[in-house]
């Protein structure tokens, strides 16, 4: 099987921009189809790639990532849109989305945003077995062996890094003042969606808070059975927004 890298991506736009920002051991391919629908509403659209993704090497994200390193590639893609765009939003999924809290914590200049199946605060999550599936499934398409053990030698660290991250982000949740967009997927496998409910009460001082629970949907759902209804969903809170 040929593996064709993914790239980051960028779609023009008239007034508004949005970013996107994808998910740990995930490329911008999780969002072809929230920035297809973006862009046929209207929007300008820029999805990054977070360094060590996107490549047939798992260690990669292991070895030439982290989340100092992730943030401010965020912060690098939250600049370019600013510099371009009179308004604009920020979502992210799952790891993505620790990084679009961040940037509605602390950046300037962003309307309002949001996150999707994001493990921002603190729980049982199974990313380790998650991580583990992924690299496997990417040794096999490489014809490469079982590279496990090299595996477990960084991704405990790795994954320790982004709890602490994302515990000074749920530290300063009370910063958030714009609206904000939560999507959660009811059968996730990865994280605990439960938190998800915990997230939105923490949002004291967001000007509002718009909740969606996607029942029988599983973690990635800019993908899956629930991107349908995701991109409306996040097409009706902007077009709110702008409105407003």
């Amino acid at each position: 099987m040929i593996f064709r890298k993914p790239q980051p991506f960028e779609y023009e736009g008239t007034d508004t921009g949005v970013v996107l920002l994808h998910a740990y051991t995930g490329s911008p391919n999780d969002m072809n189809f929230m920035a297809r629908a973006l862009q046929r509403s209207g929007y300008g659209v820029y999805v990054p790639l977070f360094s060590g993704h996107g490549t047939v090497e798992p260690l990669d994200i292991l070895t030439k990532g982290n989340p100092d390193i992730w943030w401010a590639e965020s912060s690098a893609a939250v600049a370019h849109m600013t510099a371009k765009y009179a308004k604009v939003f920020v979502f992210g999924l799952s790891l993505g989305g620790i990084f679009a809290m961040k940037a509605l914590e602390t950046l300037p200049g962003i309307t309002a945003g949001g996150v999707f199946s994001s493990p921002i605060l603190p729980g049982k999550h199974h990313l380790v077995p998650g991580f583990l599936k992924y690299a496997e499934y990417m040794n096999r398409l490489a014809g490469k062996s079982d590279e496990s053990t090299q595996i477990l030698a960084y991704l405990p660290g790795q994954l320790a890094a982004i709890d602490q991250f994302a515990t000074t982000v749920a530290a300063d949740l009370n910063l958030v003042k714009q609206p904000t967009f939560i999507g959660q997927a009811g059968q996730d496998e990865l994280v605990d969606g439960r938190l998800a409910y915990q997230l939105r009460d923490a949002l004291i001082n967001a000007a509002r808070v718009d909740f969606h629970w996607y029942d029988d949907a599983k973690h990635v759902i800019t993908v899956n059975s629930a991107h349908h209804a995701l991109e409306e969903d996040v097409i009706a809170f902007m077009q709110q927004e702008n409105e407003g």
